[in-house]
């Protein structure tokens, strides 16, 4: 009996008590959960983009030849994976070999070498595994941010997570570690529902010192969880507090800050990448204005509800892809707040899979290494003699003019959904109704 009792605590734990006690929807979560981590497993050992090799080439410089600033711009990722690289070389047959793959300097030999390499899948599992736990992590965190009291809907958005085609495709067969930060933003998330708004926005801090994207809903997190004059200050610091600690490590370790390195980066241009160019050297950046245009609508809302400030950060991660240059990587960060509105008007989810869809086209932007080389550890000899979808392309028509087709549609279903997303705001808020009339 006490084993039971345990192993129901557990249960409720993971999946809350309202779904754990339902004999049918605790089914249900079994059957999602059974079939999306069997889908997980499918693509762990098999595919990857060459990022994950680069990541993991900067961590095996620290590891075996001992250089620490080997990822300058992305520091505190990299020791992370530095740390795990260090543990897992133990379960890697022929590591001298392996050693010797990582830190040779050419990009296409290493790449060429790693993909031949005899242990290659065992390999890609333990570099993804990390992966692999923090979306399992995010797959139940995900169901304590709305809809208390409505297991129903709480498991819907554990299906949207689970079975959600970008989240798979992103960190299993593009292989990109966003879904560390992605974890770190829902714990902020439930911290600020549950409102504690110190350890919220600690947490979202740490998540931006390993990757940009989260600083993108800090001011909203910030106007969400102050409800005192003097917060504003207190919560801001805190937020930037990352920040500063490691600019000042950078500027004493390193001798240069990594900030403005991070600025002048082409990665910052993509912010900037779309622009009304007026007259002389005056212009507009697109995604910056109509940032700001969410984030003045939202400090006008009176009643600043915890589901309505969930909405305007899935609307910004929207606006990015839509208005700016950006990686398949990027639309991660919209997912948790795009699973939640589903809920509320399943119009939206179709736009999400049109959105995958023409996804799947974009990525010719970036040619080989992202289509026909994600496959390469299958058969690398095959892959590269395998034509490229641009040369097949331009037997037929200019690829740049076909992707942007495609680009343009994106970007149409991305606005598409942006505005659906604020008629679901309005059902929720009145405050929203009234403004539409008149007086903000």
């Amino acid at each position: 009996m006490e084993v039971k009792a345990f192993f129901k605590k557990i249960g409720s734990f993971f999946c809350t008590e309202e779904i754990f006690k339902d004999r049918n929807l605790s089914k249900l979560l079994y059957k999602y959960f059974l079939i999306g981590t069997l889908i997980r497993f499918t693509f762990l050992p098999f595919f990857f983009q060459r990022d994950l090799l680069s990541t993991y080439q900067r961590a095996a410089n620290t590891v075996f030849a001992g250089i620490l600033g080997a990822d300058f711009q992305q520091f505190v990722m990299h020791l992370l994976h530095s740390a795990y690289l260090f543990v897992i070389k133990f379960l890697i047959p022929g590591v001298d070999q392996f050693a010797k793959i990582m830190l040779t300097e050419s990009t296409w030999t290493s790449w060429i070498d790693f993909n031949n390499f005899f242990y290659v899948y065992r390999t890609l599992f333990l570099f993804k595994f990390p992966y692999f736990v923090l979306d399992i992590a995010c797959m139940f965190l995900i169901l304590r941010l709305v809809y208390d009291n409505e297991p129903e809907k709480k498991l819907k958005i554990f299906k949207y997570w689970a079975l959600n085609p970008l989240v798979i495709f992103v960190t299993y067969i593009f292989a990109r570690h966003d879904v560390v930060v992605v974890f770190l933003i829902l714990i902020s998330l439930i911290l600020a529902k549950n409102n504690r708004k110190y350890w919220s926005i600690a947490v979202l801090a740490l998540g931006i010192i390993m990757r940009f994207f989260p600083i993108m809903i800090l001011p909203f997190l910030i106007l969400f969880l102050a409800k005192r004059k003097k917060d504003y200050a207190i919560l801001f610091s805190i937020g930037i507090t990352g920040l500063i600690l490691l600019e000042v490590f950078s500027y004493l370790y390193f001798g240069s800050s990594v900030i403005f390195s991070l600025l002048n980066t082409q990665h910052f241009d993509y912010i900037l990448s779309a622009k009304l160019t007026l007259i002389s050297h005056d212009a507009i950046f697109i995604f910056i204005a109509a940032y700001m245009v969410l984030l003045f609508s939202f400090i006008h809302q009176k009643n600043k509800t915890f589901e309505l400030f969930l909405n305007y950060c899935g609307m910004v991660y929207l606006l990015y892809v839509a208005t700016s240059y950006f990686h398949p990587q990027y639309l991660m960060y919209a997912i948790p707040f795009l699973a939640i509105v589903f809920i509320r008007r399943n119009s939206i989810y179709y736009y999400h899979i049109v959105q995958f869809v023409f996804l799947m086209v974009i990525l010719i932007y970036w040619g080989d290494l992202v289509t026909k080389f994600l496959f390469a550890p299958i058969d690398v000899k095959f892959v590269l003699y395998l034509p490229g979808p641009i040369p097949v392309i331009n037997r037929f028509y200019e690829p740049v003019k076909f992707v942007n087709i495609f680009r343009s549609i994106f970007t149409a279903a991305s606005l598409w959904m942006i505005y659906l997303i604020y008629k679901v705001n309005k059902a929720l808020n009145p405050d929203l109704k009234i403004q539409s009339k008149g007086d903000v």
